[in-house]
């Protein structure tokens, strides 16, 4: 009898493994693990850090493009300063000056972003096809400010992520607090993105992303089938993270939406992929296995007003200051004695100050297993 169960256990076994093979040959072009770390990629800066306690220069850059926003949303996790103050702007020049002093820090790549909607800026369209020539570049947008005209932006993108959480004009529109008709303009963003993809035959990923609320959970399927229709390669659903100075109280407790994914599983194409965060969700709430924060210094934030801090959560907070490019190179600010003492205090942060589910997470998991190995690691 035990030996029937083992044999058992063994095929189902065997099985899944076939069945994951054969889905790894199915894979896209891109990595559709979002709660993944990517620092196994990148051995030889990983072995420079290690050795030298410092990393040679960051890895992967976020850059803000403006700090206004055509929205208000609810959940918005820099609330605290975005339509706040000045209004600052990126301008080509700098932008141009900050992406060839990246690259030759070593930088792979730059995300422009904006402490509201990027495209705002005017320059937007050339800032980003210049600095396509140059690194590897990608763009997180509400997709409201992107048409047929402006479109030729993405010719040099590797990947197009759209923020869109609402199911259709209402709750669009109570979800990120603005008019009713800016849920047919944001679909229409991701449809002339993907209309250009297909007749420029580009090989820029294209996807749409929604925060889970208690407020758009019951039309997360529906969303997906719109995005499917107008032929985005995922349509991807994380779970809301508060930033800990964010005005807003949103609260969502995501137990009752863990069977979410695999009702989104069954949309899945060999051309279009659901991806449900379910290891995000898990760790929501959920202590930190790290009592250190190594990984921010693999990265940097670069405010549009040049400010540059070392962590992207708390860009803004002087403490996390390293310099401004304005009247600074970016070489010279990563190799600052003030830099140093940034990364020295972030590395003694206490981790229950930090924000919940950071995008370093899963760097910073790894990264302390580098430095505390456990008793067998050396049996690989």
């Amino acid at each position: 009898m035990n030996g029937n169960v083992r044999a058992r256990d063994q095929g189902r076994i065997f099985m899944r493994i076939r069945r994951k093979e054969n889905e790894m040959q199915k894979m896209p072009v891109y990595d559709s693990d979002f709660d993944g770390q990517r620092l196994i990629f990148h051995p030889t800066a990983v072995a420079h850090w290690l050795r030298k306690g410092v990393t040679a220069g960051p890895l992967y850059a976020e850059v803000d493009l403006i700090n206004r926003c055509n929205c208000n949303c609810v959940f918005c996790g820099v609330d605290f300063r975005v339509n706040k103050g000045t209004k600052t702007v990126m301008e080509t020049p700098l932008a141009a000056r900050l992406v060839r002093g990246l690259a030759k820090l070593g930088c792979r790549a730059v995300m422009f972003s904006g402490d509201g909607e990027p495209l705002m800026n005017p320059d937007a369209g050339k800032i980003i096809k210049d600095a396509s020539g140059v690194l590897g570049v990608s763009l997180t947008t509400n997709g409201t400010l992107l048409n047929d005209r402006n479109a030729g932006m993405l010719d040099g993108l590797r990947w197009l992520r759209f923020s869109i959480n609402g199911y259709d004009r209402a709750s669009y529109a109570a979800v990120h607090r603005c008019s009713p008709e800016m849920f047919d303009r944001a679909i229409g963003g991701v449809r002339a993105a993907v209309e250009r993809k297909r007749k420029k035959r580009l090989p820029v990923t294209i996807g749409v992303q929604m925060t889970l609320l208690d407020m758009n959970a019951g039309g997360a399927l529906e969303l997906a089938r719109v995005v499917r229709r107008i032929g985005a390669d995922y349509f991807s659903v994380k779970p809301y993270s508060r930033h800990p100075k964010c005005l807003n109280r949103v609260r969502v407790s995501y137990n009752r939406y863990l069977g979410l994914g695999d009702e989104l599983g069954r949309l899945d194409t060999d051309a279009f992929k659901t991806i449900f965060r379910a290891e995000s969700f898990l760790k929501a709430g959920s202590r930190k296995p790290y009592t250190r924060c190594y990984g921010a210094g693999f990265m940097c934030f670069v405010a549009s007003d040049g400010n540059v801090y070392q962590c992207n959560v708390f860009a803004g907070d002087r403490r996390f200051l390293i310099g401004n490019i304005r009247d600074t190179d970016i070489a010279d600010i990563w190799k600052s004695e003030r830099r140093r003492k940034v990364v020295a205090g972030i590395e003694r942060m206490r981790m229950d100050g930090c924000r919940d589910i950071c995008r370093m997470d899963a760097c910073n998991r790894y990264l302390w297993r580098l430095k505390h190995p456990l008793a067998h690691d050396d049996f690989v």
